[in-house]
């Protein structure tokens, strides 16, 4: 009986994972003969479940067959036993009744599990043997029956383990997820900010100048004489455009960094002082535009 259930694992270990789900479904579809199939998810875990319960219903089966095959074994004793009962009984002149009640007990009890079992006029000569192979064998299914239970419980433990810990890792992916589109959206409020600031910036240098340009051409000035301011003026957008460059470098090391959990608030202090610097070179910038225009 050790070696079916062996067998059994073992053929049903060797399995491949490709051909799992088809040895599944065809257990499946002939545990619920003309019923609707269950629908499970096909995942490792619900494969592994059904595996296991299929082996344990398979052993169970095991069980059953063999139990059967015992009883028609036991049955055919009976036959046997019976036939040579009643031999006995008539040599030696004996009739059923003249018998002690509780033999007479036990040939009844024979009797009704020999019609349980479909054979008829079937009694026993060793009542004591027969009674006691039948609770040895109710005592091993018995045992065998508490192992069951005890793997079926183990196999809905783990089931609601391995729920609980699916549970776990989509609510932490649920978080990731939301945490990954809130710095993308704050990557894209601050490009489009830094986009608006450039465009005011460019917009308000090109008013100036053309002030500038506009006070000149009305006093008539040279604008040669004076080259000096000029390149002063140049080179102080040169240092804006460098400023410019290097936050944009900093706003696209900034994405590089959103597949790693990023320390916002370092992030927005560094955004801050390049907001203050870029502010202080702009008013830097508008305070030697504003001195030019005055000294014109």
């Amino acid at each position: 009986m050790w070696s079916t259930r062996h067998q059994l694992s073992q053929s049903t270990a060797s399995i491949p994972r490709n051909s799992e789900w088809t040895q599944i479904d065809q257990w499946l579809q002939s545990k619920y003969q003309g019923e609707r199939i269950p629908s499970f998810e096909r995942t490792e875990a619900s494969a592994k479940a059904l595996r296991e319960y299929m082996q344990l219903n398979q052993t169970q089966d095991a069980y059953a067959r063999e139990a059967i095959r015992t009883l028609k074994e036991l049955s055919a004793s009976y036959r046997s036993e019976d036939i040579r009962l009643k031999e006995n009984l008539q040599v030696l002149g004996l009739q059923k009744d003249l018998l002690p009640t509780n033999s007479q007990l036990q040939l009844a009890q024979l009797s009704d599990l020999a019609m349980l079992l479909g054979i008829s006029d079937t009694t026993l000569a060793s009542f004591e043997d027969g009674f006691s192979q039948l609770v040895v064998d109710s005592l091993h299914y018995s045992r065998q029956q508490v192992a069951n239970n005890a793997l079926v419980t183990a196999l809905d433990t783990s089931r609601l383990e391995a729920q609980s810990g699916l549970d776990r890792l989509l609510e932490v992916k649920r978080q990731l997820t939301a945490r990954r589109e809130t710095h993308g959206d704050i990557e894209q409020r601050t490009r489009r900010r830094s986009a608006e600031l450039r465009r005011i910036r460019a917009d308000k240098d090109k008013a100036t100048l053309e002030t500038i340009l506009r006070t000149r051409q009305s006093d008539g000035l040279d604008v040669e004489a004076e080259e000096l301011t000029m390149a002063q003026l140049d080179g102080k957008e040169k240092a804006v455009a460098e400023f410019q460059r290097q936050l944009d470098s900093q706003s696209e090391k900034l994405a590089v960094y959103k597949a790693i959990p990023p320390d916002y608030m370092l992030a927005k202090l560094k955004l801050q002082e390049a907001s203050m610097q870029l502010n202080e070179l702009t008013a830097e910038h508008e305070s030697l535009l504003t001195e030019m225009a005055s000294d014109l």
